[in-house]
Order: structure tokens, then C-alpha cells, then sequence
């Protein structure tokens, strides 16, 4: 599966996702998000204090589910991958003002001076559609292969 074809379908499912993730503990966190996408990555904004953040400063690993919950939906999807946090006003600004979420931050955040606002990259490693014919198609990060 091409990385466009999960865009696709993903957007078509909804635009919000699970993200889950872990605890210092090993306990398991899951929290709506409302995703963009870059080639190969899914990205969040949310506030540093958050839970799902603090989760992510311990440990990077991320998983995202998009369950079948409409009619336009191609499908079930999910997808893992490695998180990266970007607190600082400069990446901040450049992400806010690269567009990379599908809705107006300002109603959330204000400006991207907030402090109170972080972005988080998710390299994704694996991404998988089932499909209603109950094929699974993958897309591998082909620079983790092997």
C-alpha cells in the first residue's frame, strides 16, 4: 500500500483518531487527537502538561487506531511508530504556520506564542487498512526495513 492510499483513508474515516500510548508505570493511555499528515508521519498539537504528552517524553512509542465508524470509511486502520515533541517557539511557529493540521488552531491555541501548545511528529514504522473485504494492506517505513 502506498502511504497516500492510508492519508486517504484515514481522512475519509474521521477527522479525529486514538492515539495511545504508555505510562512510566507500562500502563496504557488512549486520547482522541485530530491528526495531520507529512510523507510517513502523523501529526498532533496538544498541551505539554497533557498526559499523552508526558507519556511521550518517557517513552516515544505511539500507536493510532481509526475504527470503522462511518459510511465513507474504506476500513479499519491503525498505525505505530516513534514520537518526537516540539515545545520550542520557533518549531512552534513554523509548524503553525505550515498548515499541517486540518483545523484553525488559533480557536484552540490562540497563536503559537501559547506556551501552553506543543506539536508532536510520529514517524509511523507500519500503517494497516483492513478493508471491508477483510484484506489487510500494509505501508512499512522502507528506511526501517531490514
Amino acid at each position: 500500500m502506498e502511504w497516500a492510499t492510508f492519508v486517504e483513508a484515514a481522512v475519509a474515516t474521521s477527522w479525529v483518531t486514538y492515539l495511545a500510548t504508555i505510562d512510566s508505570d507500562g500502563r496504557p493511555h488512549v486520547s482522541a487527537v485530530a491528526p495531520g499528515f507529512t510523507d510517513g508521519s502523523v501529526w498532533f498539537a496538544t498541551r505539554p502538561s497533557s498526559r499523552k504528552f508526558r507519556n511521550l517524553e518517557g517513552n516515544a512509542g505511539a500507536a493510532f487506531h481509526w475504527p470503522v465508524g462511518n459510511h465513507s470509511a474504506p476500513g479499519e486502520l491503525a498505525a505505530r511508530g516513534t514520537a518526537r515533541l516540539f515545545t520550542a517557539l520557533e518549531d512552534r511557529t513554523r509548524l503553525w504556520d505550515g498548515g499541517i493540521l486540518p483545523y484553525d488552531l488559533a480557536g484552540f491555541w490562540g497563536s503559537p506564542d501559547n506556551d501552553d501548545l506543543a506539536f508532536v511528529e510520529v514517524e509511523i514504522d507500519v500503517a494497516r487498512l483492513l478493508g471491508p473485504d477483510f484484506v489487510a494492506r500494509r505501508w512499512v517505513r522502507s528506511d526501517r526495513m531490514g
